[in-house]
């Protein structure tokens, strides 16, 4: 298990370094009036896997505590046709989003789930995990919030879960399960998912 610790210390360094460079906030839509503050992650999280989308090649992994997020495995994860519900992995992956508690425009309702920029349109330079991940505007719901941990579970018009981690508590006062928030994110992109073996 040493070298499998090793491993997950020196992605969490490369993760953090691609972040320097992924943009922390980008307009939703022309009727905001300001942008909202966004969010980047870098995360290495233990989780058992308990649905695989080889056509999106995603992977939905549920956390000790219960808690749930899906994964788009980036070109770097080779081993992606080994991974089965029920496997224990080690997920490295990356996002960035912002969010606005608001109702969504009519419009948003409409299409509550719309790619804002693909990979194939990303510029040179930009770190290659990077520039593979799509930007997407969403219509999401509130479905977990831990003050303590200071995190919040959203669902997407298509049923899959995201974190968002290191949210303050106070930014929680008021937010209830069920309401809606509209929600610009790149997709976690994962870097590595790496089998824990007995």
């Amino acid at each position: 298990m040493t070298s499998l610790n090793t491993f997950v210390v020196a992605t969490r360094a490369a993760l953090l370094a691609l972040l320097i460079a992924l943009p922390l906030s980008v307009r939703a839509d022309s009727h905001e009036k300001e942008t909202p503050a966004g969010r980047a992650m870098a995360m290495t999280i233990e989780a058992e896997v308990v649905d695989v989308d080889p056509e999106f090649r995603q992977v939905t992994l549920k956390g000790p505590m219960g808690n749930v997020v899906t994964v788009t495995a980036g070109e770097e994860v080779t081993n992606f046709k080994d991974i089965k519900v029920g496997d224990t992995l080690v997920a490295s992956y990356m996002a960035a989003l912002e969010g606005e508690l608001r109702e969504p425009t009519a419009e948003e309702l409409e299409n509550p789930w719309v790619v804002v920029e693909d990979s194939a349109a990303s510029e040179e330079g930009e770190p290659a995990a990077v520039g593979k991940a799509r930007l997407i505007r969403a219509v999401c719901t509130i479905e977990g919030m831990n003050r303590a941990l200071g995190t919040v579970t959203v669902k997407d018009p298509r049923g899959k879960l995201h974190m968002i981690g290191e949210v303050e508590p106070e930014k929680m006062e008021g937010v209830t399960l069920g309401q809606t928030v509209v929600l610009v994110y790149t997709e976690a992109l994962a870097v590595s998912l790496e089998k824990v073996t007995d």
